[in-house]
């Protein structure tokens, strides 16, 4: 079986038969192509390992450029000789082969034909001629290749799009059967809507445009009126029309008033019944017999075979409508003034119950013979005529103006002045269908009911993070009241301890000039010592030398016994001994001065000491003080930075209340004008003009309701969804007096009494509007993988991408084609997928380089990335309420993603094979998937578990889809079948 990781490789396959050169293997004179023949070779075998995000060997083959230059083993060639050539040598390598046998790419080792190709081409001059789309030869894909890559399901659930190749089919959703094919008449092909293979298929949001993507191609396709084929009997009617039950006849009211019977097959007049009178009304409830009446208050029963009366009851009234019941036996009639006669077997029947009702607006039989009756009360009622008996009332709740009976389930509908319409169960007088609005109108409220949804849980949401905020900010103005506390508390740390060291500083100061003047007490007192000591060694000598004296003038004054001379020795002796005694007390003075200054040394030496001591001690206080001064230095430098940092936290804190209430503000903007214009948009949907007639359509899958201004409507017979809306070109037919039949599945003729009827086709068909792009553009890279219309239908986003080369991601205008945004070396790879999210904000992108990317579309910037994939991403959904992203890889699991945080959130594995797409089901929190295999599985995303499971047996399947309402599941793969289940329990509905 393929691997859909190889789809590219697949697609090539298919495209390859639809594209080939214009030459055979070589051009008219014989030269190898490089366009056409050496680049394909290069691209499919050579330029996945050598390109410029990957060149191995230095060596990029994507480029003309990087060609000519080659890698780093040298340029290609050099001249005309192969054998010289890089290029062909390394090709033909047998030892060191290339490309190598073991690689991840696929590439393949060159055939003996595409050597001999380089080999000539190089041979020839290697010369460098370029083609584009045009050059290619695109050869018609057979009708055979059925195989579909792509899927998608209507917003209206109405028609599923399917590719089966080069084709596009758009199906009935409810029957299967082909509504439609996509045809490009500009195509050389007939019956495609593109030269190569549909890859990708979008609805636009309302439903009315269709984008498909080609080769380098998207194409818009729009959902237009058709032009209704007119049978030639209803060409004649001017007036009233009416179908035999089997509609193989009908019969008019030609232009002079007669009334004609044709034969809807062979489109010839069976009969002409000649009018008695300006006719009111026609039925036909009988295959054998219808009835004409007339404004003159006649009633004339014919043959259907010949035309031929067999009756004719005059009624003292003026005719309004006629009605004849399914079994031929029984006819009423509605008079202008509201009254209603009955007749059975030809015969009046009065009956009580009809008669009480005098504002009659209309009448029609039911297929059990039952009559209904309508009234401007808004009241119908169900009467058996058989017995006389109303069986029940419908309140219809304004006047009635149409009635209309289905044709197998028994139901009836009710349309009133207020242009509502609605569905009534015969059996039990039940309302089961309200018909009102129109298809766009309900798509637009659908929406908007979507969008106010998603708008109000993301009020609640940011409400409940206000709270949290504002914890955050009370936590956080606790935590800088701490800080700043703890600040403080440092800061006065920090004067302690420096108060500290600088008084221990001052002591070591004060201690150091005591020492100083103790040192130089000292200094002073051993001066005085020494200079002391020297007075007393002097006084000393002297001293001595003075006794000395003395001992000599005491002997001589004994000596002596002169008186004169005695006299002067005694005075001299006296002399000298005054002199002593001075000596003497000098030298006890030095001596004590001596005392006092070697006291006061001592005294001063003991000061030094202990002072030194002191200072020891103060200076390693001042150490111990200065370290503590650095530590709450260092720890204030802290708290300092932590109050900066919590500071900017709180602040921070407090920015983010004003900036979410502001967000706040913005979304209750926002939800407040999602609520104006819902209530707008409800209003005018249910302002409608008045009901003029109603009709089920021959299978009862259709309802058809036609209003006073013209308009028509169609509702789905089984839902009451609405369908198309039509316009008929002349509103006049539209009057309270008009009636509307379908001629068949698909045409609608409006009638009254007073002109031509109109036929309308009510299946429209779909018409090539633009092309964006083209095959010769640049806009595109390469084939169109990917697509999705933004919300309002105004843009588109295009994925696409050179394989193994780059992805490319582009968003245009619908309408014309302009490059609205481009997103550039997102991707390294093909883009396989692109969702806008349900908000339009964001686009997911999915990638062969297994990555997918979040994309502001408003700014154009990359916002997001979600990796964890290990190989290809096929498919992304995001969930409605634009939270959640699921993905699907070829790793073989489902990955959901919180886009909030960009964190995976959950990885769903088991599965047997590639998982090749996935959706969300409606608005829950269920994922469908469908895998390589032909599995197809639905999860319970928040849990992981499976829900259920089924498969297409022996089927690839490539693409599902599922309808808006989440009920029905389709898939469609190699096969070229769609399956069709039911969301619940993945039953089986059928395949088409």
């Amino acid at each position: 079986m393929i691997r859909f990781s190889s789809l590219l490789t697949c697609v090539c396959i298919a495209g390859m038969i639809a594209m080939t050169a214009n030459a055979e293997s070589t051009t008219p004179d014989g030269a190898v192509s490089y366009a056409r023949e050496i680049l394909p070779i290069l691209q499919q075998n050579c330029v996945a390992c050598h390109r410029a995000k990957q060149a191995e060997g230095g060596l990029s083959l994507e480029t003309v450029k990087a060609l000519l230059v080659g890698g780093d083993s040298g340029v290609l060639w050099e001249s005309t000789d192969p054998a010289a050539s890089l290029l062909y040598t390394r090709l033909t390598d047998d030892n060191d082969p290339m490309p190598p046998e073991e690689n991840t790419v696929g590439a393949k080792r060159l055939t003996e034909n595409q050597l001999t190709r380089i080999r000539n081409w190089i041979a020839q001059g290697a010369t460098i001629d370029q083609h584009s789309g045009a050059d290619i030869d695109w050869q018609p894909v057979p009708e055979t290749i059925r195989s579909s890559y792509s899927l998608a399901v209507s917003p209206d659930d109405q028609f599923v799009a399917v590719g089966h190749a080069n084709r596009v089919e758009l199906l009935d959703s409810r029957t299967g059967k082909v509504a439609d094919t996509l045809v490009d008449d500009q195509l050389s092909q007939s019956g495609v809507a593109d030269v190569d293979v549909i890859q990708a298929i979008a609805f636009s949001p309302l439903g009315d445009r269709i984008a498909t993507g080609g080769y380098r191609t998207v194409r818009i396709w729009q959902r237009l009126p058709n032009t209704a084929e007119v049978p030639p009997a209803l060409q004649r009617a001017s007036g009233p029309v009416a179908f035999n039950p089997d509609h193989t006849a009908v019969a008019i009211v030609n232009a002079i008033g007669d009334v004609e019977v044709w034969d809807l097959e062979s489109r010839e007049k069976r009969i002409s019944v000649p009018a008695s009178a300006s006719v009111a009304d026609v039925a036909w409830g009988h295959q054998d017999s219808f009835v004409i009446g007339y404004e003159t208050g006649d009633l004339a029963i014919h043959a259907a075979t010949d035309g031929s009366p067999t009756a004719v009851l005059q009624l003292d009234h003026s005719i309004a409508s006629v009605a004849q019941s399914p079994d031929g036996h029984t006819i009423a009639s509605l008079g202008t003034e509201g009254q209603i006669r009955l007749f059975e077997s030809q015969q009046p029947k009065p009956i009580p119950s009809l008669d009480a009702v005098k504002d009659a607006t209309s009448i029609v039989f039911t297929s059990k013979n039952q009559l209904v009756v309508g009234s401007a009360s808004g009241i119908a009622t169900v009467i058996d005529h058989t017995s006389g008996k109303a069986l029940h009332q419908f309140n219809h709740e304004s006047p009635i103006v149409a009635l209309a009976t289905s044709h197998t389930n028994n139901r009836i509908a009710t349309g009133g002045s207020d242009g509502q319409s609605k569905v009534w169960n015969l059996d039990d007088g039940k309302l089961l269908l309200t018909l009102s609005g129109d298809r766009k109108s309900r798509l637009r409220i659908q929406s908007l009911d979507d969008d106010l949804r998603r708008e109000e849980a993301w009020l609640q949401t940011l409400e409940k993070q206000s709270e949290v905020l504002k914890k955050s900010l009370e936590t956080e103005d606790a935590a800088l009241a701490k800080v700043k506390e703890a600040r403080e508390n440092a800061s006065k740390a920090l004067a302690e301890k420096t108060k500290l060291r600088d008084e221990t500083a001052k002591q070591i100061a004060a201690t150091k000039v005591k020492i100083a003047e103790a040192k130089s007490q000292i200094e002073q007192a051993n001066q005085t010592a020494t200079k002391t000591e020297g007075l007393i060694a002097t006084n000393k000598t002297q001293l001595e030398k003075t006794t000395a004296e003395l001992q000599l003038l005491e002997k001589q004054a004994a000596m002596t016994t002169e008186e004169p001379a005695a006299k002067e020795l005694a005075n001299r002796v006296a002399e000298k001994k005054t002199q002593i005694l001075a000596e003497q007390k000098t030298k006890t003075q030095s001596t004590e001065q001596l005392a006092a200054a070697k006291k006061l040394a001592a005294e001063a030496n003991a000061r030094v000491t202990a002072e030194t001591a002191a200072l020891e001690k103060q200076n390693a206080a001042l150490v111990a003080a200065e370290k503590e001064v650095q530590a709450k230095q260092a720890d204030l430098t802290e708290r300092d930075q932590a109050l900066v940092t919590t500071t900017k936290t709180r602040d921070l804190a407090s920015l983010k209340i004003p900036e979410h209430q502001n967000i706040i503000r913005l979304r209750k903007n926002e939800l407040g004008e999602l609520k104006y214009r819902h209530t707008q948009l409800t209003a005018n949907a249910a302002l409608w003009p008045s009901v003029t007639s109603i009709a089920f359509s021959p299978d009862d899958l259709s309802i058809a309701v036609v209003d006073a201004k013209g308009g028509v409507r169609t509702f789905d017979g089984q839902t009451g969804a609405p369908i198309d809306r039509d316009q008929l070109s002349d509103s006049r037919s539209a009057t309270f007096s008009s009636g509307a039949q379908w001629v068949d599945g698909d045409r609608l003729v409006v009638h009254d009494p007073f002109g031509p009827p109109q036929v309308i086709a009510l299946q429209h068909r779909w018409k090539l509007i633009q092309s964006i792009g083209g095959i010769d553009s640049e806009l595109i890279a390469d084939r169109v993988t990917a697509l999705d219309f933004r919300g309002d239908g105004e843009s588109i986003a295009i994925g696409s991408g050179t394989p193994s080369r780059d992805g490319q991601v582009i968003i245009v205008a619908t309408a014309t084609g302009e490059v609205l945004r481009r997103f550039d070396n997102v991707h390294s790879d093909s883009v396989l997928a692109v969702r806008f999210s349900p908000d339009d904000r964001v686009l997911a992108t999915a990638s062969a380089d297994k990555t997918i990317r979040l994309l502001d579309v408003q700014s154009e910037k990359v916002i997001g990335a979600l990796d964890g994939h290990t190989h290809h991403v096929l498919s992304i959904s995001w969930k409605n309420d634009g939270r959640i992203l699921a993905s699907g890889s070829a790793d073989q699991t489902i990955k959901t993603w919180d886009v909030g945080t960009m964190q995976r959130i959950r990885t769903i594995g088991g599965f047997p094979d590639e998982v090749t797409s996935i959706a969300f089901i409606g608005d829950g929190t269920r994922v469908v998937s469908s895998t390589a295999n032909g599995q197809v599985r639905v999860h319970e995303s928040s849990t992981g578990a499976q829900v259920s499971a089924t498969a297409a047996p022996g089927d690839f399947l490539f693409a599902t889809g599922i309808t808006a309402d989440g009920t029905r599941v389709f898939s469609a793969g190699q096969k070229g079948s769609v399956n069709v289940w039911e969301t619940e329990g993945l039953k089986s509905i059928g395949t088409w």
